[in-house]
Formats: C-alpha cells, sequence, structure tokens
C-alpha cells in the first residue's frame, strides 16, 4: 500500500468514524430561501462556524437541489479549508463525490449532518482564493504571466520554462496555463494542462498529500481553486494556530443575516445597488475611481467581501495567509489599486447604512 493510498484511508476512516458515531439528523423545516441565498448561507455559515444557519441552509438543498449541495460542499473544502485540515478536504471531496459510499455510511441526510458540522468546526484557510486574486490582478505577477505566455506563444514547451520556485511562480504558471486553454475551444484542456502542471511541481517543494488533493479536487470540479491549492502547498504551513477574523454587526430578517447577501446573490447586488443611492461618499469616490471593468454594485460587493462576506472564524495563523490576504484586499476590482484604502474606510464608517439596504433588499426578496 502506498503512502497516497495510507492518507485516503486515514481521510476516510476519519468522517467515516463520526458519522457511525452520530445520531440520525432532521431537515429543517426553512423555505426562505432560494438555491443562490441557500447556496450562499451554506458557505459563510460554515466560514463562521454557525452550525444551525448552515444545516438550515443545507436541509434546503438536499430536498430541493442535492446535486448542488454535494458540490458546492467540494468547492468549499477547497476554497475555505484546504491546507489548513488537508485530510478532512479529502475526505470531503471523497465522499461527496461518492454517491454509493454515501449510502453506505447510513444516508445522504446523516453524512450530509456531519461533514457540515466537520467543515464549520474545522481550522479554515483561503489561502488557495487570495492568491488567485492576487495573481489574477497584482501588476508585477501580471508581468510574470506575460513573460511566461510570451515564451509559450514562441513554441516552448511551459514545463521546460526556468522555474524560479515558489508559490507566485507556480500559481503564474497556473493561470497562463488556464489563458491559453481559454483560447481552444476542446473543454477538457485547461484540466488537462492544469493537472501536468500540478504534476510538473518537484515534490522537494510541494506536499504530496496537497498535490493528491488538488488532482482530485481538479477532476470533480475543473475550478481554478485545485491548481491553486496546489501552488499553496509549495509552502509549508508552519503553524497550526487559528484566530477569528473580526466580524460586522448585522441584522438579521425571517433567521437569514444580511451578510449571506453577498455578489454573488441576486439579492446581495440588489442591497449594494441601494447603498450607493443612499451613500453621497461612496457615489463620488465611484464616479472619480471606476475603471468601467464592471458594476458599481459588484464594485462594492468586492470591498464588502473583504470586510463582511470572506471572513472566517478558526482562520489558520500563518505567514502566507497573512501576506495573501494583506495583498488581496488592497487590490481594486473595478476601481485603482490606490483608491481601494479610501473606499474600505468609507464601507467602514457607513456599514451600519450598507446592512439597512441589505436588510431592505432581504426583506423584498423574501415578501
Amino acid at each position: 500500500m502506498t503512502t497516497d493510498q495510507h492518507f485516503i484511508d486515514a481521510a476516510r476512516t476519519r468522517v467515516s468514524g463520526k458519522i457511525a458515531d452520530s445520531g440520525a439528523a432532521i431537515l429543517c423545516d426553512f423555505d426562505q430561501f432560494d438555491r443562490y441565498l441557500a447556496l450562499s448561507a451554506l458557505q459563510k455559515a460554515i466560514r463562521r462556524d454557525d452550525f444551525d444557519l448552515a444545516w438550515a441552509a443545507s436541509s434546503y438543498l438536499l430536498e430541493n437541489f442535492p446535486a448542488h449541495f454535494w458540490k458546492r460542499l467540494v468547492i468549499i473544502a477547497m476554497e475555505d479549508v484546504g491546507v489548513a485540515d488537508i485530510e478532512l478536504c479529502l475526505a470531503t471531496i471523497l465522499i461527496c463525490t461518492e454517491e454509493n459510499r454515501r449510502v453506505e455510511l447510513g444516508g445522504c441526510l446523516k453524512v450530509a449532518s456531519v461533514l457540515v458540522r466537520e467543515l464549520c468546526s474545522a481550522p479554515k484557510d483561503r489561502c488557495a482564493d487570495d492568491l488567485f486574486d492576487v495573481v489574477s490582478r497584482d501588476p508585477l505577477l501580471i508581468e510574470r504571466r506575460a513573460n511566461i505566455a510570451d515564451q509559450i506563444a514562441e513554441g516552448e514547451d511551459p514545463m521546460a520554462i526556468p522555474h524560479t520556485g515558489g508559490v507566485y511562480e507556480a500559481a503564474s504558471r497556473m493561470a497562463v496555463l488556464a489563458n491559453c486553454a481559454d483560447e481552444v475551444p476542446d473543454g477538457n484542456l485547461r484540466k488537462r494542462a492544469w493537472a501536468s502542471a500540478i504534476h510538473a511541481i518537484s515534490p522537494s517543494i510541494l506536499d504530496p498529500r496537497v498535490q493528491g488533493v488538488a488532482k482530485l479536487g481538479l477532476k470533480h470540479t475543473g475550478s481554478i481553486l485545485a491548481p491553486m491549492l496546489a501552488a499553496v502547498g509549495c509552502n509549508a504551513v508552519e503553524s497550526d494556530e487559528t484566530v477569528d477574523d473580526q466580524f460586522q454587526e448585522g441584522a438579521e430578517i425571517k433567521g437569514i443575516p444580511v451578510w449571506v447577501a453577498g455578489m454573488h446573490t441576486r439579492v446581495g447586488l440588489d442591497g449594494f445597488r441601494r447603498y450607493i443611492r443612499s451613500s453621497k461618499r461612496m457615489t463620488e469616490l465611484l464616479n472619480s475611481a471606476s475603471t468601467g471593468d464592471v458594476s458599481r454594485s459588484k464594485v462594492v460587493g468586492a470591498l464588502v467581501f473583504r470586510l463582511d462576506c470572506g471572513q472566517l472564524r478558526h482562520r489558520l495563523a500563518w505567514s502566507l495567509a497573512e501576506e495573501l490576504k494583506f495583498r488581496a484586499t488592497g487590490l481594486g476590482w473595478g476601481i485603482s489599486d490606490d483608491a481601494v484604502p479610501e473606499a474600505l474606510a468609507v464601507l467602514r464608517s457607513e456599514f451600519d447604512l450598507l446592512n439597512r439596504c441589505r436588510q431592505e433588499a432581504l426583506e423584498d426578496h423574501l415578501s
């Protein structure tokens, strides 16, 4: 038996044992959601270790959209847990993608309740997602990506281009390969390019467990999170301590906190539009700093994510996470980078107004 198989067996056994010891799960009777609001609530509640809300959202999804529920748990494991608990990340991917195993372990309802509880209480790490933000928009890394792309365009094998090492170099290659694959109609080409890049990272700099989880996550999702997770694995995690992020105050509407309404939900964007109309300071800032690349509501949504929707309980406290979070927070999406500090300051000072606008949007949506 290989070391990889030992790791797989350990991950399965760890979660399977907890499922076997758990009692019967009961679906919540909660009809306030639609699919997108429920998916958002599930992920943000797991980030905040709010099992009651996470299970309410899970119950709605299991009853109405089970395939979306299992797929989202895999994304959550890679995006919000990752290297903080790579064994749980692997177990979640395996169980969520193996329907027969869920039946063997006691049924979907019981399995789902244990997985959601484990993800809620687990240490969290958002390095993979933050790294994608940084490598996509940081000017220095954009230049590095352009150099790699030029070498590929000139006929060089991307795996043969000299590798300077480290998480940013690995992530830059993944991003370039994704862009190259976008230009070819074959939908599987991106997966193959990423898989090759993940495989090409030397075992001397990449934890083989992280590499294995990244490959498996890529196979089942095709998400950029998978190769970014592999790139994160190029740095050794030097701490097992966790901290809680600072959370903004927020109200609830019919049991749904306003922080569920993020920029990937229709109701969230509605709330952000209401806020812009109500805030003279934010309107003036957007008039002067907006690049026009995305809608103004999404500009605000990206800022809110950094202060509210993307915050974690049990965030793994290690150097790469702090560095990536700091760099990602300083990058503008739809506004210039130098306008970000002022925009965040305005939003912090007007967060009560923002929440009232989200509250109104939720009330209208649920009425």
